[in-house]
């Protein structure tokens, strides 16, 4: 409670925390986040203790903890891992699919969001309305029609005259798709808002055009936008698993969700092993919220707030 004494401000401040029902109150929520924190860990944990057990002892005991737990144990079931599921290819598919991912996203989202801010084409505010719309439609709604278009674009079907390009099997489809992203384009139009219509009238009056305003002011104003949107979509196209394992059939282009998935499906994948190769494939998620959690907290809070 010493953290409390000076505390002026919030739900309860430092007067309450003094009174039975503020403790009451204190211990409460306290107590709910323990308990969601033991809910949310409780899986991942499982996860890592499972792939240290042997194939026998995942059937045969109900133990939570691993018989015999050493870093040599960890250092061969992680060796083990990477030799039988041959990560090796599927980690570069996946490395390079998703900076070219985030290449597309970033280079798309930024100008729309330039475009709808500061530019503002004749009926700009009505596609924007549109494009925020498409952030209430379900997912699910667009697979089909997505698949289609794909199938033979851009005419969303085969013709008599053969026009069209079938892009199945390639990473187009899913780097086209990604590339237009309604709340990115909504944050950055924010952020953008947010830098004073003086600062770019200066530039235009010095001569600078629509490029060199977009380039030299708006996109070194908006870095911490830039920053959270580039850490989501490296970490999303790294997870994204139903796009490719819808589109991409070919193996030597699989990427690694989608690998760990039909491994999962294989007999002759132990269960240990299975569960190692979910923990190498997660792990480059998990530095990348370690070392940029501050980044991904500041990105939300400056392209939600229009200053």
């Amino acid at each position: 409670m010493k953290k409390f004494q000076e505390k002026t401000t919030g739900l309860l401040t430092n007067v309450d925390l003094k009174g039975t029902k503020g403790k009451i109150i204190y211990w409460f929520f306290f107590a709910i986040l323990v308990i969601s924190c033991l809910i949310t860990f409780l899986p991942a944990i499982w996860t890592v203790f499972t792939a240290l057990k042997d194939p026998n002892e995942i059937y045969a005991s109900t133990k939570f903890f691993p018989e015999k737990l050493s870093w040599g144990i960890f250092v061969t079931r992680v060796s083990d891992s990477w030799t039988q599921l041959k990560f090796g290819r599927s980690i570069l598919n996946t490395l390079y699919f998703s900076i070219v991912a985030w290449a597309f996203k970033l280079t798309v989202c930024t100008f729309a969001g330039y475009t709808f801010s500061k530019l503002k084409p004749k009926g700009s505010a009505m596609v924007f309305a549109l494009i925020l719309w498409t952030m209430m439609m379900p997912s699910q709604m667009r697979t089909v029609p997505n698949y289609i278009s794909f199938l033979s674009f851009p005419f969303a079907s085969r013709t008599e005259f053969g026009i069209g390009i079938n892009l199945l099997d390639t990473y187009w489809p899913l780097w086209l798709g990604g590339a237009v992203d309604a709340f990115a384009i909504m944050l950055f139009k924010n952020a953008f808002d947010s830098i004073s219509n003086s600062i770019i009238e200066s530039a235009t009056l010095d001569g600078a055009g629509k490029l060199k305003i977009f380039f030299s002011i708006m996109i070194p104003l908006s870095g911490p936008i830039i920053i959270y949107e580039s850490i989501m979509t490296l970490s999303g196209a790294w997870s994204n698993f139903f796009g490719p394992y819808l589109i991409i059939q070919d193996t030597a282009k699989q990427l690694l969700p989608a690998k760990i998935f039909l491994m999962g499906n294989d007999g002759t994948v132990k269960q240990n092993t299975y569960l190692m190769g979910l923990i190498i494939a997660s792990m480059p998620q998990l530095l990348i919220f370690a070392f940029f959690k501050k980044y991904i907290m500041g990105g939300i809070n400056v392209g939600g707030v229009k200053g």
